[in-house]
């Protein structure tokens, strides 16, 4: 009597993973000034923000490869920008530095009467 041994199949089921989408993350932050405030102190706080918006977009979302911060002041019902940080998340990585990587408009000062 010939035995039969059983049938094994086996299916070997490929999928090709998902690409992950880097993006880049845009903020607009809008700071009003205080009254007593001189623009070298406004513009300390606005790197304040701005540097915990950047590491706030890094920390939210791992595909995000890119952040740009506009920061935008506020005074006597005018609002003007007056700097922009844009850096990747390798080079915040590597320097974690609002100043390093912020463009300042210079005429933000005179045009929000500082």
């Amino acid at each position: 009597m010939m035995g039969f041994a059983p049938a094994i199949a086996t299916t070997l089921v490929l999928t090709t993973p998902q690409a992950a989408e880097a993006y880049t993350a845009r903020n607009s932050l809008f700071l009003s000034r205080n009254p007593s405030e001189n623009y070298d102190t406004f513009l300390r706080r606005s790197e304040a923000i701005a540097r915990a918006a950047v590491q706030r977009s890094f920390d939210a979302d791992l595909l995000i490869t890119e952040v740009i911060v506009t920061v935008v002041g506020e005074n006597q019902g005018i609002s003007i920008p007056i700097m922009d940080v844009q850096v990747t998340r390798n080079a915040w990585r590597d320097r974690p530095d609002v100043q390093y990587w912020a463009t300042y408009y210079e005429s933000a000062s005179a045009l929000l009467s500082f």
